[in-house]
């Protein structure tokens, strides 16, 4: 016992917890214990997109990864002396930047076009910077449409890259409508775990429909 004491002392002080600061706490709390560990650090102003996302776990990976410019586009592995091929596998049009990718790309352009008219926002897809910036002032409340665009954003990032990399490596081809379609689909199933996205989705889904 005496030893198992001494260990959780060790613990907290290696927390930077002082024992008077310990004596002082009415209660014991884990998260004071927790926060007092982690250390203080700036939260990211992207954050109410991803830890508030009602995407599948995968698309979420994929968003926050796309959002730091960490995908592993042909322009990076070119860069690493990876890859000589520096294309967009989906327009081949330009070099295969995350900029390009999300949304300057001809295809991806028209993909996420698509999916801003189906939740009835009226304008066109911007640079991925613009994108996030304006989701960040614009869809990060619990309002059914802010949660709605965060879905559809997610699952839209990870179709796409979905979408290039069975073009490069299953030699795979979907047609935008095919795209946006599934997109649609997998948001709907995803919204349907929240009655106010499911309802709002209910209001505005003409594709699974056959509209």
């Amino acid at each position: 016992m005496v030893q198992k004491i001494i260990k959780a002392k060790s613990y907290i002080e290696e927390a930077g917890i002082s024992m008077k600061e310990v004596i002082e706490w009415n209660y014991f709390s884990i998260q004071k214990w927790y926060n007092s560990m982690r250390g203080q650090y700036q939260k990211v102003s992207w954050r109410g997109l991803t830890c508030n996302n009602l995407g599948a776990p995968k698309w979420i990976f994929v968003l926050s990864l796309a959002i730091q410019n960490r995908l592993l586009t042909r322009s990076r592995l070119h860069i690493w002396e990876i890859a000589d091929e520096v294309s967009c596998p989906l327009c081949t049009e330009a070099e295969e930047t995350i900029e390009h990718l999300l949304f300057n790309c001809r295809i991806t352009g028209e993909i996420w076009s698509k999916l801003l008219q189906w939740q009835g926002i009226n304008r066109a897809p911007m640079e991925w910077q613009r994108e996030i910036q304006w989701a960040e002032s614009n869809a990060t409340g619990n309002n059914a449409a802010a949660q709605v665009y965060r879905l559809t954003l997610a699952c839209a990032v990870y179709n796409i890259w979905n979408e290039r990399n069975n073009r490069i490596f299953q030699d795979q081809k979907k047609t935008v409508e095919m795209i946006v379609r599934q997109i649609v689909l997998e948001v709907a199933i995803r919204g349907s775990m929240n009655s106010k996205t499911e309802k709002r989705i209910a209001e505005i889904d003409t594709y699974c429909k056959g509209g």
